[in-house]
Parts: structure tokens; sequence; C-alpha cells
């Protein structure tokens, strides 16, 4: 965990250093009063659910954040929300996707640079959100200008239909947030857990972690900006036969989920989770 956290350091470090020359100056972001309300919204769900003779074949994390998130400040606020998407181009699946969605708090526009937001992975590889000599950012919007007390996601889904029939094939020109992890990586196989049994984990002991970067100026040339790092990490894994269950939002009401519960399937029947699940 420790060699996690200096990594993500590290890595900050290297965004400031490598700001292009228009960032003259770097504005440490301050978390408002409200911004531990924000990180609670997250770490709510708990399920608890006893365990059965049976070893469980697949897994859903229920993700936290950590409490030293700056999600809130007097600029802006993160949250990441949930809906369901139906893909323009294929028009027989609907998909419940992610997205990081920024509110700007202030009487002024706010300005996003997208080559300067990332998204960190447990064994410190990165995502930018827009990189001109990678295909699927290339045509998407770099700068995003955010009016006042306005909101607007990181990234929104946008795809182009290449081919269209039985097995449809598109290109994805604009990602939302995922979720993704690795079980291997995480150390969870077949059999970590028995069906329906839950393990629960700190955030300063957890199997899995990953970090959200995002840079904002409240200049349209960024003289100045400032760095909001957010930290997830897997609060709790749910061993169960069918993880897609587990993806119903009348589900997760039921056991006290709401919007603002993060899960991903991973192992076995990772993936399926993007599909909704019909009763």
């Amino acid at each position: 965990m420790r060699q996690s956290y200096y990594r993500i350091l590290l890595f900050i470090m290297t965004i400031i250093l490598s700001m292009p020359l228009y960032a003259q100056e770097m504005i440490n972001a301050t978390p408002d009063q409200n911004n531990q309300k924000v990180i609670k919204r997250y770490n709510r769900y708990r399920h608890r659910a006893y365990g059965t003779a049976s070893p469980a074949f697949g897994y859903t994390a229920v993700f936290g954040v950590k409490t030293n998130s700056i999600m809130s400040t007097e600029d802006v606020e993160v949250n990441v929300v949930k809906r369901w998407v139906q893909d323009a181009a294929i028009d027989d699946n609907e998909h419940r996707l992610y997205f990081v969605e920024i509110t700007n708090k202030t009487d002024h526009p706010l300005y996003i640079d997208k080559s300067h937001c990332y998204r960190i992975y447990h064994d410190g590889s990165r995502f930018c959100y827009f990189d001109p000599n990678r295909d699927d950012t290339c045509t998407a919007q770099r700068i995003i200008a955010i009016p006042p007390h306005s909101k607007k996601n990181l990234s929104d889904y946008s795809t182009v239909l290449i081919k269209k029939g039985e097995l449809s094939e598109l290109k994805i020109i604009d990602y939302p947030e995922e979720f993704n992890w690795d079980a291997m990586k995480a150390g969870v196989y077949e059999g970590y857990l028995s069906e329906y049994e839950v393990r629960t984990f700190s955030e300063d002991h957890s199997p899995y972690y990953r970090s959200l970067l995002i840079s904002y100026s409240k200049d349209e040339d960024f003289s100045t900006y400032s760095i909001l790092p957010i930290h997830f990490y897997i609060r709790q894994l749910i061993g169960n036969f069918l993880p897609e269950l587990y993806q119903s939002d009348h589900f997760f009401e039921r056991l006290g989920g709401d919007q603002y519960t993060i899960t991903n399937c991973e192992f076995g029947y990772g993936g399926v989770n993007r599909f909704r699940v019909e009763n």
C-alpha cells in the first residue's frame, strides 16, 4: 500500500513538471467543509450476507473512496454518477456506465484540461483522458469549459459504428469511467470466498486500489491550476455464482445501495455487469 501511495505522489510531481509552458503556478486544492460528506456517500453500502459451503466462482467488488481524497473544494465538487446508456449504433444493448461529473460551484467559468487528467491503476499504469497520439481520444474534446453553477462530465460515452450485424463492431472515441479490476493482481482466485460470503476491507488494507487525478483552472490559459486527487479502494468483496445478479439496481436498493454505490464484477463472469438484468 505504501509503495502505491509513493508511486502516485511521484506521478503527480511528474505531471506538474511536464505541464505545458502556459501553466505558471499550481495552487494547492484545499478541501472544503463539504468534502468528507461527499466522500461518505461512497462508503455507506455494507452487505452483510452469510456464506455457504459452495465456493464462489465470481466476485462483485464494492468500491469506496479514501478519506484523504479531495472531491469538494470551494470551486468544484466531483461525483461518480451511474447512468443507463443505450448505444445509438446498436439499439439492442443498454449499458450501465459510470461518469465523472464535475460541478462548477463558482460564479465564473472553470476549465478542465483532459490531457492532464489521469486514471491510475493498482499497478501504477495510467490512462490519460486525452492523448492526441492515441486513436481513441484524438477526436474527443480536450478542454472542457464548465459554465458557472453547471455540471459537465470528464468524459462521455461516444462510439462510431464500424460494422452492423449479428456481431456489430464499434469504435469508442470517448470513454466513460470504468471500475474494472484485475482479480489476479488483487490476489483473488476461484474459491477465495464462498457463495454469498462477504469480506470487508479498510482503506489502508485493501486488495485493490486505483486513483483519479483531475486538473482544473479558473483561467482559460491555465496560468494557474489545481489538481484534485481522488483515491478508490475495494471496500467489500461479495462471493457469488452469478455476479450479474449483484448489478441490479433493485437488488442494491433492497440491500441499502444507492446511486453512489460503485460496483464491478471480476473472475468467472467479469464484464457481464455492464448489461441490465431484466426481472
